[in-house]
Formats: structure tokens, sequence, C-alpha cells
């Protein structure tokens, strides 16, 4: 299996972080346009909403395009940041930090489904759903991994 170098790796991040800011450009400007045209997202809640995330998406898009840029400019920088991301004690201090982080999330999700039931039977349905779907992902993402690393 051929695997990329940390650099390439980090080119590829860079890379992700413009095309997100770009999407998020274009999701913006369609916003706008379909706000003072179509007289869709006419909610002024919902329009806040819609810009505020596309704006957000945007500026996180350009800040990992730029920082990415700047490592990949510095070679001293470059090297460090290689030794800090592929020394193992990191690794799994990180692992086992994303696997605590998601199953919290999924007891939170479950607790506040369960008070939702007391106020809005669709929002805990949706939040049922949603419990289901990360599960299935996590099953999905761990199968994948055991198959390829074991």
């Amino acid at each position: 299996m051929k695997t990329l170098t940390y650099a390439a790796r980090k080119r590829f991040t860079m890379y992700f972080g413009l095309i997100e800011s770009l999407v998020a450009l274009s999701i913006l400007i369609a916003g706008i346009i379909c706000r003072n045209t179509a007289n869709i997202l006419q909610d002024s809640d919902t329009f806040s909403a819609f810009i505020g995330i596309s704006a957000g998406m945007l500026g996180a898009g350009l800040g990992i395009f730029w920082r990415t840029r700047s490592l990949l400019h510095d070679d001293k920088r470059l090297k460090a940041s290689e030794v800090r991301d592929m020394d193992e004690r990191n690794q799994y201090i990180a692992g086992q930090s994303a696997r605590l982080a998601f199953w919290t999330t999924m007891v939170l999700t479950y607790i506040t489904a369960f008070f939702a039931l007391f106020f809005s039977t669709a929002l805990y349905f949706f939040l049922c759903f949603q419990i289901l779907v990360m599960l299935v992902i996590y099953l999905v993402f761990a199968r994948i991994i055991g198959r390829v690393f074991c």
C-alpha cells in the first residue's frame, strides 16, 4: 500500500480548506440570490443562520488554507509538525480523546432526546435518528479500519 508523504498530506489538507471555502462562498452567494430574487429564505432567523454558517465555513476553510500554506513554506516548522503528528504517544492520546468524545456525544444526545420527548416528538425522533446514524457511521468506519490495519 502506497502512502503519502507528510508534506503531500498537508498539501491535500491545504487544498481541502480552499475547496471548503469556495463551496461556502458559493452557498453564501446562492443564499443571498435566493433571498433577493426567488423569495426563498424570507424568514430573517433562517437567513441569518444560513449566512452565519456559510461565513463560518468560509473563514474556517481560508484559515486552514493559509495556515497550512505557511507551514509548507517553512521547512523547520514542517519537520517539527511532522514529528509532533507522527509521535505514537500523541496519536494514542488523540485516538482515546476522540473515542471518549464520541461516546460522550452519544450519551448527551440520548439524554437530550429523552427530555425532548416532553416538548416535541419531532425533535425526539430526529435525535433518535441522529443517534442511529452516528452509531452506523462508527461501526462502518470501525469495520473498514479494522480490515485495513489489522
